[in-house]
């Protein structure tokens, strides 16, 4: 069992660690706002405040990839375009939402990952559309959303998963297993989740006969609407549906079971979803996966099983109850855990742009960073979504990727946009505001006397959960005086931003 963190035990780190990992952090006033309120309302209300659904998404406007047009009012020009407008909106979405509903929202599409390309044309975009609304529903956990059985229900009739895993292709004389392998892999079960190659084969048949229908109405004598899954007032309705003439009728066994618990033969994929979720193992990937993300790479089989039974028995797969009890739990705010995570390109770059507290870049700029990043979210790796930052397979850190993420301060430090392998990209920045300096470091600590003071103020910005060594803070020192003397203050006071955040400390959270 987790042992739940004493009141006299709050601290500045402690509410850091969690600001940055419920959320992306933020900038000095929004974090010692949040401090002082798990200080004066106690650690439970502070936790409430993220962990509460409050984000709606309802006064966030849709995207512009959504539309017919682009916001020059010209036809898209094909999918690239559409690309870098989703990525740009996508990204305002993690910066500009409920911190958690963001951060829920990017774990979502990690573990539910759709390819762009599989959903492209004019007639099929919507289906794509629709994926992210789905997922932007469920992160942010208003009433009956943020279920995670629910959320697995709604995707295996979404349309943009049916084209993803060939469901549409899938029918009761040639079988695909795509979609069966993955749900139990990946989804829901885990590589370890106690199921056999014919629970695999069981599972690919009873998901046979969902179709895509092109935003029309399927005749409803011939097929069934999936009635979970309608599209959001004003728009065509859903266009996923069972053909019943192509759906393997057959009873089946799955994982041991002959029969639903209310006897009725085993056949379709709704019954399947069900026996996976009356099953242990689906909470404890679940539990491992959240706490991988949230807190460690490592979990105590212990804790493990406690966490996994309140999941499927006391919170019935509603995910924000058990982050609830993880955050407010010694063993989340553990010094092993603190400082010691990897920043993913997306917490990377969203963390960037809150501590400078400068305007989002530009669409295409961002898009642009993101590839050279390996962070292309319109085009996930695989169906197993990113690898972790120590992961094998991992671009994140490659030698490119890691000079990128050096050099990336710099775009607010020096206003320098040679980073960015595309003229346009670089274009967009002809207006682009600076930062406020006066803000990050007001005049008065631009000095050597007051460079201890300085200092303080740029760490406690930037580098709040590492501290630096005396060494390190030497040599800033020294390159700081320098610069002074042979430019200017505020120069200095810029140079000495983007090394602090060129360092490895910066990499971490």
């Amino acid at each position: 069992m987790l042992t739940p963190l004493t009141q006299d035990k709050w601290s500045r780190r402690l509410s850091d660690h969690l600001y940055h990992r419920a959320g992306f952090g933020g900038t000095p006033a929004e974090r010692e706002s949040f401090y002082q309120l798990g200080n004066d309302q106690g650690i439970t209300a502070a936790v409430d405040s993220l962990v509460n659904p409050t984000e709606t998404w309802a006064s966030a406007p849709k995207p512009d990839w959504s539309t017919d047009v682009d916001p020059n009012g010209d036809l898209w020009d094909g999918d690239s375009d559409r690309r870098r407008s989703f990525v740009g909106w996508y990204m305002k979405m993690l910066r500009e939402g409920q911190p958690l509903a963001a951060k829920l929202l990017k774990f979502l599409l990690d573990h539910l990952p759709i390819d762009m390309s599989t959903c492209s044309s004019e007639t099929r975009f919507m289906y794509f559309i629709r994926y992210f609304e789905m997922l932007r529903r469920h992160a942010a956990g208003i009433g009956e959303d943020g279920n995670f059985r629910k959320l697995i229900t709604e995707v295996s009739w979404s349309e943009a998963m049916i084209k993803m895993l060939d469901l549409d292709d899938s029918a009761a004389n040639e079988i695909n297993e795509n979609f069966g392998r993955e749900l139990l892999e990946l989804f829901t079960l885990g590589v370890t989740g106690g199921y056999t190659e014919a629970d695999v084969g069981a599972a690919a048949e009873a998901f046979t006969g969902r179709r895509l229908y092109r935003m029309q109405s399927p005749h409803p004598e011939a097929s069934q609407v999936n009635p979970d899954y309608l599209a959001p007032e004003g728009e065509p309705m859903a266009s996923s549906y069972q053909d019943r003439d192509r759906q393997d009728l057959l009873p089946k066994s799955f994982m041991g079971h002959e029969r639903m618990p209310d006897g009725r033969t085993i056949s379709s994929g709704d019954d399947i979803i069900e026996l996976i979720f009356d099953s242990s193992a689906c909470a404890e990937h679940l539990v491992w996966k959240l706490w991988r993300y949230f807190v460690s790479p490592e979990i105590d089989s212990a804790v493990l099983d406690d966490l996994a039974a309140k999941l499927k028995d006391e919170h019935d797969y509603q995910i924000r109850p058990l982050l609830r009890e993880i955050f407010t739990s010694e063993e989340f705010y553990a010094e092993s855990a603190i400082g010691h995570q990897i920043k993913d390109a997306g917490d990377y770059m969203i963390c960037l742009q809150k501590q400078f507290e400068a305007e989002t870049i530009p669409d295409r700029a961002m898009d642009n960073l993101n590839s050279q990043l390996n962070y292309n979210v319109a085009y996930p790796p695989n169906i197993a979504g990113w690898p972790e930052p120590v992961a094998t397979g991992n671009e994140w850190m490659s030698a490119g990727a890691l000079l990128l993420r050096i050099n990336a301060p710099a775009i607010w430090s020096e206003n320098n946009y040679d980073i960015f392998d595309d003229y346009s990209a670089r274009r967009s920045f002809d207006e682009y505001p600076e930062v406020d300096w006066d803000e990050i470091a007001p005049p008065e600590l631009r000095s050597s006397d007051n460079f201890p003071l300085l200092m303080a103020r740029l760490t406690d910005r930037y580098l709040p959960l590492c501290p630096l060594r005396k060494s390190q803070v030497r040599i800033l020192y020294n390159h700081f005086v320098k610069t002074s003397q042979r430019l200017d203050s505020l120069t200095a006071v810029k140079e000495l931003t983007r090394m602090i955040t060129a360092l490895p400390e910066y990499q971490m959270q």
